[in-house]
């Protein structure tokens, strides 16, 4: 397999994944960002074994884009005791943002710089949010984890609401399929819902797994605890994910942050299991991790054992998800904008 279209010598050569995308011919490209995504060698013999092979001038614009690198690039990083590597990566505006290489395997990417969503329990809302991730920047983030960890799954539960960005997310989540051969399945993206949102994920080409965020199926409870979420009725918002799982063939995660005294009573499993009755799908108890300057704790493991199994004689399947790296604050809910009124 060859191609015969020439490249425009006065073409200029971009730095990140998709940097070749306008001179290189899309074969070309395609094999280059999968080489460069999965570790192996961008090198002539490598293109010449898959096929490929390069003019003099494809190969000088290889080497400039491999010369130019990525749009990001890693500034910091912390390593937990369980293995887990919190990266804090530099964009090229001056602007943070933080992923998380697990090793189960999980990939945690950001997809915006803070978040507008405003958690009161959650380290990413903090500050706001200043802008959205591009597609490069988000998949870069998986290229810099695989570096340090195998992975072979990407969750989209780091500092952003994915929502707000989805149109930079979905083609982040197609381009981590065919550049990085992660599969959508292999990929889950965690918001906190929107029946238009929804909507669109399940119009998508390329749709991943479903995780919505509810921590609390009480309508105004919620609005305290996620002031700037989408307004939707819960219930409008559950029906959506369920269909949408329901299309996809992947049942919904249903992710409930356990906050001592706040969202862990029995009538608020009284409320989950009558908002989830008919769903497929099932409920991700996440354990509170603390976030310093937050009122919040996580309740008695006892209590959180108590729960998950009120839900399952309830016949919904509950999960208990202890987080990797809290000693790292690369936790659920700890990562947040860096250098910022002097949060570091």
């Amino acid at each position: 397999m060859t191609s015969t279209e020439p490249i425009d010598p006065s073409a200029v050569v971009a730095s990140g994944l998709s940097g070749l995308g306008k001179v290189f011919p899309p074969p070309k490209a395609l094999l280059a960002r999968r080489l460069l995504a999965t570790g192996r060698p961008a090198t002539a013999e490598e293109f010449a074994r898959q096929g490929l092979q390069l003019s003099a001038e494809e190969r000088r614009c290889l080497d400039e884009w491999l010369a130019r690198g990525l749009v990001t690039g890693i500034v910091g990083e912390t390593r937990s005791r369980d293995g887990t590597v919190k990266l804090l990566l530099g964009l090229r505006d001056g602007k943070k943002v933080e992923t998380v290489a697990m090793p189960v395997g999980a990939c945690c990417v950001s997809t915006q710089v803070g978040c507008a969503v405003g958690c009161r329990f959650c380290a990413s809302g903090l500050f706001g949010v200043e802008r959205h991730l591009s597609p490069d920047e988000i998949v870069e983030q998986v290229v810099h984890a695989r570096r340090f960890l195998r992975i072979d799954r990407v969750v989209y539960m780091g500092m952003g609401e994915p929502s707000h960005n989805l149109d930079n997310v979905l083609t982040a989540i197609a381009r981590v399929k065919d550049e990085v051969l992660i599969s959508p399945r292999r990929q889950t993206l965690s918001t906190v819902g929107g029946v238009r949102a929804l909507e669109k994920m399940r119009a998508a080409t390329v749709r991943p797994c479903l995780a919505l965020s509810l921590h609390t199926a009480d309508e105004v409870r919620r609005k305290e605890l996620l002031p700037n979420a989408h307004k939707d009725p819960l219930r409008d918002i559950v029906a959506a994910a369920d269909a949408y799982g329901r299309d996809v063939g992947t049942p919904v995660q249903f992710e409930w942050t356990l906050l001592g005294g706040i969202n862990d009573r029995d009538e608020d499993v009284e409320q989950l299991c009558a908002l989830l009755e008919g769903v497929r799908g099932y409920v991700n108890f996440i354990v509170y991790n603390k976030v310093d300057g937050l009122p919040f704790e996580a309740p008695p493991r006892e209590r959180i054992v108590a729960m998950a199994r009120a839900v399952k004689a309830r016949g919904i399947l509950a999960k208990i998800r202890d987080s990797s790296g809290p000693d790292a604050e690369a936790a659920c809910g700890q990562l947040r904008l860096r250098d910022r009124g002097g949060v570091q």
